[in-house]
Formats: C-alpha cells, sequence, structure tokens
C-alpha cells in the first residue's frame, strides 16, 4: 500500500559501485524518469523541477511550498540552504520521499490521493502532501552540537544527521501532525487514524509503541507508524502545548546517543515518551469501554473473512459468493471469492486493488498497476479468462472499473495531477473522457446503474468537499447529493435504481447510507464500532422501494456485503438488507478558510543539474593493503541529482607500506533512459 510522505534516507556505501547503485536504486525508487526533458522554476527557498506535463501542478504546488515554509518556520528552525522539489507523474499512485542528503530535496507526485483511503480528507492535496514532506526536511536536516561539529568535519554524510535515527512513528507522527496543523484537514483531522486506533482497542490490540513501526508485521502494517505515531504526537502537542514539539526538536537534534530519545523528550515535553505513550493508550481505552469486540456493524452481520488483514472492493458474483481483492497477511496480493459459508477460493495473482467484475461471457474484468518502463508504473485494465490475464488496454492510466450488461466499461482515468472519468469499449480500443477533471476535481469509484443509463460516483472538490454525483451515460450531472466536508465514498446502486448506498464518514467513524434519487431523502444503515465500507448490495435487493417505509424498520430477505475494520483489519461480511436504524446525521459543510487558487508565474528554465552535483560530503575508508597488516588509507565523495540523470564518485586511498597511492573516479549517466552508461 504506497504512502505520502515515507522519509528517506540514502546511506552512502564504501565502494564506488556502490555508491552507483545506491544512486540509480534511489532514482528508481523514487519513480522518477531522468530521461524527460524537466524546466524549472526558482522560489524563495525552492527550486521546482517539472515536465511540460505537470508543469500546472509544479506552478501550484511552489505556492504551497513557500507558504507551508513560513508556517513551519514560525515553529521549527528553518533548514539550511534551498530545496529541490521534483513533480513526477511517472507513477499511478499518490506518494512522496524527502531526504536532506546529500542536499534536502523532495519528490511528489502529481497524482492525488483519491484512491488511498487515509489521505482523502483533504482541503489541497498538493498542499497536503508538501507540508508533509517538508516536515521532513525541517525535522532531519536540524543538526546541533556534536553533530554539527562532525558535519563541519565530514560535511553533509548521512552518518551526521541525528534525527535521521529517529523511530519511524516520531518522523512520521510529526509530518503527520504539522500536515494537519498547518492545512486543517489531512490524516489528524480525518478519520481514518481514529477508527485503527479505536479497533485496535476494542480488540484489546493497541500496540506498544515500540512496535508502530514501516516495518511492522502486523495490521496496520507500516501505516502504523502514521496512525498511531500522528495520534501520539498530536496528543502531546495538546497535553503539553504546542511549543514543546520545537522543544524536543531541538533537544533531540543536539543528543549525542540519538537511540536514547526518552531523555530528549523528557527535556522537551516535560515526560518521556514511553510514560506519555502509556498515558495517551489508557486514553484510548477509556474512549472504547462501551464498545463490546464482538457487536455487530450492522443487523444480521455475518463475518465471510476468518482473518481480517485487507478487504477491498466486494463484487457479487451471482448471489452466493463475493469477489475481493487483499491479503490475510500470508498469502500473495491476489483477488479471491467467499461463499456464503466462508470457503475461500483465489481467483488469480493482482497487483493491487481493484473491483473484480463478472461480464456476460465469464471473464474477470479488473484493473492493477505494472511497470510499462524501468521508471514507469501504469494501471490498466485487465481480463482474466480461464485463469489467463490479458491486457485489454495499456498505457490507459485506468484504475476503479465498472461494466453494464453490453460490456460497455466506465473507469477512473489518472492526468497530471488529477482524475476524471472515461468510458471505455468492451475491447478497450475507444477510451472517451465524460467529465472534466484537475487539480481542484478529482473523480472516482463510479457505477453503472443496472439499466446502464446512469452512472453514480464519487467528486472531491477543492476546499475539500466530498459528494455523491448520479450522471447520465454522457456525463451530465443529474443530481447531487451528500456533499460535505468529510469522505463519502463507493456508492452502489440497489436493484431497482431507485437509491443509492454508499459509505460516509461524517460521523467521524465510518457508516453506510442510503439515499433515494426521487425525493433526496438521506438514511443511515449501520453503526459499525470502527466503521463499514464497501457496500454492495445482492441482486434483487429493494432497499429503494422500501425506504418509505423507514418509520417501521424491517428487513428484506436481501444480503449486502460489505467490509467491517477490526483490530486485525478487515473483514468481509454479509447480513440482511437493510434494517434502516435513524434518520442520516447531517453533513458538516467545509468552514475552514482555503487558500486562494494561486500559481506561480516565474518563467521556466531548462534544468541544470550541475548545482546538485557538487560534493557536500566525505567519508574516511579503510582497506586492506598489499600485505596484511598495513592498511590503504582514504577518503570518498560523490553526489547526484534529484531526478538521477547524473551520478558520481571518487575515491583516494593512500597505503601506510608506501606501496603506491590509489584511487579512481566514477561516473554514470541516465538520461537515455535505457540503457544507463557507466
Amino acid at each position: 500500500f504506497p504512502m505520502v510522505g515515507e522519509a528517506v534516507t540514502n546511506v552512502s556505501r564504501m565502494t564506488i559501485a556502490a555508491l552507483l547503485g545506491m544512486t540509480v536504486a534511489a532514482s528508481l525508487g523514487a519513480q522518477v524518469a531522468p530521461n524527460k526533458r524537466y524546466y524549472t522554476i526558482h522560489t524563495t527557498h525552492f527550486y521546482i523541477h517539472f515536465t511540460s506535463a505537470t508543469e500546472p501542478t509544479a506552478r501550484r504546488v511552489a505556492v504551497d511550498a513557500e507558504r507551508a515554509y513560513a508556517e513551519l518556520a514560525s515553529e521549527l528552525h528553518p533548514p539550511r540552504g534551498s530545496i529541490d522539489v521534483v513533480i513526477s507523474d511517472d507513477a499511478d499512485y499518490s506518494n512522496g520521499s524527502a531526504t536532506p542528503f546529500p542536499t534536502n530535496r523532495i519528490v511528489v507526485y502529481a497524482n492525488p490521493p483519491v484512491q488511498s483511503s487515509s489521505l482523502r480528507f483533504t482541503d489541497d492535496w498538493g498542499a497536503m502532501v508538501i507540508t508533509h514532506e517538508l516536515t521532513h526536511i525541517f525535522h532531519l536536516d536540524r543538526t546541533r552540537g556534536v553533530w554539527r561539529l562532525a558535519q563541519f568535519v565530514f560535511g553533509r554524510s548521512p552518518y551526521f544527521f541525528p534525527n535521521e535515527y529517529d523511530p519511524s512513528w516520531l518522523t512520521e507522527g510529526l509530518a503527520v501532525y504539522y500536515e494537519s496543523r498547518f492545512t486543517g484537514a489531512g490524516r489528524i483531522e480525518g478519520s481514518e487514524h481514529r477508527m485503527i486506533a479505536r479497533a485496535s482497542a476494542i480488540d484489546h490490540s493497541l500496540p506498544a509503541i515500540s512496535q508502530a513501526s514501516l516495518a511492522s508485521p502486523r495490521f496496520p502494517f507500516g501505516e502504523a507508524a502514521y496512525a498511531y505515531g500522528s495520534l501520539f504526537v498530536d496528543y502531546l502537542a495538546k497535553t503539553r502545548g504546542p511549543q514543546a514539539v520545537h522543544n524536543f526538536v531541538e533537544k533531540a537534534s543536539a543528543f549525542p546517543i540519538p537511540f536514547l530519545i526518552d531523555l530528549p523528550a523528557r527535556q522537551g515535553f516535560g515526560v518521556t515518551f514511553s510514560r506519555a505513550y502509556r498515558e495517551w493508550r489508557d486514553s484510548v481505552f477509556r474512549s472504547v469501554s462501551a464498545f463490546k469486540p464482538d457487536a455487530a456493524p450492522i443487523a444480521g452481520w455475518r463475518d465471510l473473512t476468518r482473518e481480517g488483514v485487507l478487504v477491498s472492493f466486494p463484487r457479487w458474483l451471482g448471489d452466493t459468493a463475493v469477489a475481493f481483492t487483499g491479503t490475510s497477511g500470508r498469502d500473495v496480493y491476489a483477488a479471491w471469492s467467499v461463499d456464503l459459508a466462508g470457503r475461500r477460493r483465489r481467483i488469480g495473482r493482482r497487483n493491487s486493488e481493484s473491483p473484480q467484475i463478472r461480464l456476460a461471457d465469464g471473464g474477470l474484468l479488473f484493473a492493477q498497476l505494472d511497470f510499462t518502463s524501468p521508471y514507469e508504473v501504469r494501471s490498466d485494465l485487465y481480463v482474466q479468462r480461464d485463469g489467463h490475464q490479458q491486457h485489454l488496454t495499456r498505457d490507459a492510466r485506468l484504475s476503479v472499473p465498472d461494466a453494464r450488461a453490453d460490456g460497455e466499461i466506465i473507469a477512473v482515468q489518472t492526468i497530471p495531477g488529477g482524475t476524471r472519468l472515461a468510458r471505455v469499449s468492451s475491447d478497450g480500443r475507444r477510451i472517451r473522457p465524460i467529465t472534466s477533471g484537475g487539480l481542484d476535481e478529482q473523480w472516482n469509484e463510479p457505477r453503472w446503474s443496472h439499466r446502464g443509463d446512469r452512472i453514480a460516483a464519487i467528486r472531491w472538490r477543492h476546499g475539500g468537499l466530498s459528494e455523491v454525483v448520479v450522471l447520465d451515460s454522457t456525463g451530465r450531472e443529474q443530481r447531487v447529493f451528500a456533499t460535505g466536508h468529510s469522505v463519502q465514498a463507493t456508492p452502489t446502486w440497489s436493484s431497482d435504481d431507485a437509491s443509492v448506498l454508499y459509505s460516509s464518514d461524517r460521523t467521524g467513524t465510518a457508516q453506510l447510507y442510503l439515499t433515494s434519487i426521487a425525493d433526496g431523502r438521506e438514511l443511515r444503515l449501520s453503526n459499525a464500532a470502527a466503521g463499514l465500507f464497501n457496500p454492495e448490495v445482492q441482486a434483487g435487493a429493494r432497499a429503494g422501494a422500501e425506504i418509505a417505509q423507514a418509520s417501521t424498520p424491517g428487513q428484506l430477505p436481501i444480503a449486502i456485503a460489505a467490509v467491517a475494520l477490526r483490530g486485525d483489519g478487515y473483514h468481509l461480511g454479509v447480513a440482511p438488507c437493510c434494517d434502516v436504524l435513524a434518520a442520516s446525521p447531517s453533513i458538516t459543510q467545509g468552514t475552514s478558510p482555503v487558500p486562494p487558487r494561486t500559481v506561480d508565474s516565474s518563467t521556466a528554465r531548462p534544468y541544470s543539474p550541475w548545482r546538485q552535483l557538487v560534493p557536500r560530503y566525505w567519508v574516511p575508508s579503510y582497506s586492506q593493503g598489499m600485505h596484511v597488516g598495513e592498511p590503504r588509507l582514504g577518503a570518498q565523495v560523490g553526489s547526484y541529482d534529484i531526478i538521477g540523470r547524473h551520478a558520481w564518485s571518487a575515491s583516494i586511498a593512500v597505503p601506510t607500506d608506501n606501496s603506491g597511492i590509489t584511487g579512481g573516479v566514477a561516473y554514470s549517466y541516465a538520461g537515455l533512459g535505457l540503457p544507463v552508461l557507466d
């Protein structure tokens, strides 16, 4: 699962070949194509690099970056020097990275987080991601005391950034804290991290602070560093004051033994992390004391999956089985089907989550990510027949498909900085966008009505407004409802097309709702303690026809499949549809001020790597000489540019037996894409 904001440290190796290999690997890992034509705009604190396709995004991010810099500088010590930022459109998922080595650098993917559930609560996704990544730079670049002395001698060696040794929950927790503090949205203001913590507390599985790691082998895996780290840092800021966060960073940046973080924590927050985390855990346990671990999220609920972990996009296969994508944590990520008795069958390997849509000829339509070049990852449509997968489209950037009875497909199409809806012919040869899309308008999760004349989809608008939109088959709007400053998701039609079911976290917990298309009446269907997602009504359900009987709730002999969050992950289950609980609570409209949508209008110049290739550090080397006990002592230097086009290293070694000085210079050029010239 890709996540925004993983701080990346590129650690130098002791050989030239390893340094070059590391540089190429860093470029590939950051998913930046070095063979494209890049341009640069220079602001007060940033060099923003982009291609012609990502220029609109880059000019917005340039303004967001300067705004975030000013906000962060009001609470943390500013980093040294200018910061390079590259806007990449080489991967069809949302992510970002930051590193202080060899200079301060940020990579932002020009892909909005419409399919990253924890990131969908945002007023402006560009401002959110650049604030998050810039926090890493402010935090990781800060050095004081003995660390500053070491950098005075060795330069910006990767070994002498003390905050790079911090645990991932602290690094990511700080970044998510400031991401929400300065944007008014983000993951602390959203619901998913709190739902994860609540689910774990209900199941008495809230992890110890040492278990909240990017490398955690248990649910929520790497998300634990973000979820628990951010909630804990937010707790510290609320109970000890925002100034205490600054105080801690300053103390930790000078502390000579970076692994003993409880000592600077006591100096900065007045309490050790160990004690404060116990306080926070106790507060979470108290907040869920009224919930029962075995409480049903919806009346008549029955689990179909015995193990949790990851479950997404359930779709009925007939009346007796449900398909989904996911893993139990012990399996390769795949598509599965499970019958109503809970018997699970593997359909086939999948690279990413996607609905599995049964076609008229028995094939399964789905989307998945795959490499289209060594530098690009794209999402395309596939069809599986008789166990074999076939491309339906190539390099079309399509995801979250749905197909109507005649085979016509509706899907999400990624464009630089945005998403839109597109219709795709059954053979994949014709692709026609039917909505606009861009930085201020994102589309997601389209579903055909059963008659095939309407489409229900989710639209996000700048300012954080999310809503369900009903379109005709050509893309003209017919109805808009559930508009609010919350996350609406995964709409689906009742079988008579009279209503739409969807999930919404308007109450702080994701629940299922139903809206009548005729009169707009909204009703809540579930009462999940930690969240219920992805509703899917079994064929024949008449929820829409029965909505008028909400005053005397009754169960219909039809099943609804959905995904419930528990402490060990997501569980697929079914329940009779639909037992109406109560009238829907109102949705909170966006009230926080949204910064004006301004862009940087400065002149763009051709990208130049040379400033970045100046050596910023050196590391001593030790190697065996020609004779035992007579080593060679030396030094190594090197650098590379942010897009990974150029990399170089040099070394010199002086023997202690007067056998002769040795050294070497290596250079790597990736500007052709392939081959890489060494």
